[in-house]
């Protein structure tokens, strides 16, 4: 069954491949440039967070433990096609990410899909089963594979999970490809966020297609259809015109939402960088709040310690 739009919205929402922070409580998110934010992204929930979690487990055993090319291939294809045979939800992804790649790409545009390790497997090789589709997959390590031989110059089109930056296209998936003799059309992805690393591969001449964009339409629509409240998408609004306003007036003097004795070790060691660093210029606005901040982490690194 191909996923609506408001079906597929409702989806994100209730697995939290999209999360929201509770402004009232927090803690909020810390993202990998350390600096906060009121929602974070985990697109392979979009499956199940329990398959989701299983599968990435399994994926990084075989990974590990497996070291001949085509067993490992074999091992990873039949993990993720017995979860997509057993689980209807994941089967619906799937083909709705199947419709959306016919509608966009013409059939002889490309003849083959790639997948990056981990989390672009969980959509790329069931794809191409579905389309009948060569899969190549691309190692972190920068080796590939693909059961059947590859011609020099053919074409692929990429699958991933999500699109950020797109620093994985340019720093691994775009240079094995090319070590593998395969041009790339574009890509086609369930969520984007932000327009820094779609108008990165476009830029490079590929085309982005992707099921869902993080931006503030996709919170407006979340809220026209009674996914978050109006308090929310404000907030968020604000967050989209401006990180640096969206902090002073949902973050400074309430150091409670920061959670310094309680967060991860890497929540810890973003929120000490970013008081540290103060890459959005708060401090001086804030001076009061920030040294109660350090005297707060320099408490929790002695009890952590």
């Amino acid at each position: 069954m191909i996923l609506s739009p408001a079906a597929l919205l409702k989806r994100i929402h209730d697995t939290k491949a999209v999360s929201i922070w509770n402004r009232q409580t927090g803690p909020i998110f810390w993202y990998a440039a350390s600096v906060p934010g009121p929602f974070y992204v985990n697109t392979e929930l979009v499956i199940g967070k329990d398959l989701s979690a299983s599968l990435l487990k399994q994926i990084t055993t075989i990974v590990a433990e497996t070291k001949g090319a085509a067993e490992r291939a074999q091992k990873l294809e039949t993990l993720i096609m017995d979860a997509f045979n057993a689980d209807e939800t994941y089967r619906n992804i799937i083909e709705t990410m199947v419709a959306k790649t016919t509608e966009s790409f013409s059939s002889d545009s490309f003849s083959l899909l790639s997948g990056g390790e981990r989390r672009d497997w969980l959509f790329s090789i069931p794809m191409a089963k579905l389309m009948g589709l060569r899969h190549v997959y691309l190692f972190k390590n920068g080796d590939f594979y693909c059961e059947k031989p590859l011609a020099m110059g053919e074409v692929a089109l990429h699958v991933a999970d999500l699109i950020n930056n797109a620093a994985s296209y340019f720093d691994a998936w775009l240079p094995i490809l090319e070590k593998a003799g395969l041009a790339c059309v574009g890509t086609v992805s369930v969520n984007v966020r932000g327009r820094v690393g779609t108008d990165r591969l476009k830029a490079n001449g590929q085309k982005v297609v992707t099921l869902n964009t993080i931006d503030t339409g996709f919170f407006e629509q979340s809220q026209a259809d009674g996914l978050i409240d109006a308090g929310t998408l404000e907030e968020i609004r604000l967050f989209f015109k401006g990180a640096q306003e969206w902090a002073s007036a949902y973050l400074m003097d309430h150091p409670e939402l920061f959670n310094a004795s309680g967060i991860d070790a890497k929540s810890f060691e973003r929120l000490e960088s970013f008081f540290t660093k103060d890459p959005w210029g708060l401090k001086e606005s804030h001076a009061a709040f920030f040294e109660a901040m350090h005297r707060a982490i320099e408490e929790s690194k002695a009890q952590r310690d």
